[in-house]
């Protein structure tokens, strides 16, 4: 069930509905506050809409380089499996054969 959560980022209040705990949204909240504290340096040069974008892309980087390596993960355990599984196939074939 949907439930209102009220967070802050950059100094402004947002009501978000979500199915998650508020817990988790605050810790997303948190963690796009970070990210704008941390672009901006303290300093308010820039635009919150600006900024906003600037840490959409860095949030995006994170998560395709995630995706990425997340990939590149599962390519080398499928590779592994059929290794083991050619090897138990083996096996199994000179098992029958000294069996037989």
């Amino acid at each position: 069930m949907k439930q209102s959560v009220s967070v802050e980022i950059a100094g402004q209040t947002l009501s978000i509905r979500s199915d998650e705990g508020p817990e988790y949204v605050q810790e997303l909240a948190d963690y796009v506050d970070a990210h704008l504290r941390e672009l901006s340096g303290g300093r308010r040069t820039y635009s919150v809409q600006r900024m906003a974008l600037l840490v959409a892309m860095q949030i995006a980087d994170e998560l395709f380089r995630e995706k990425d390596l997340r990939a590149r993960y599962r390519a080398r355990v499928e590779a592994r499996l059929e290794s083991l599984e050619r090897v138990l196939d083996e096996h199994e074939t000179q098992l029958s054969t000294l069996e037989g």
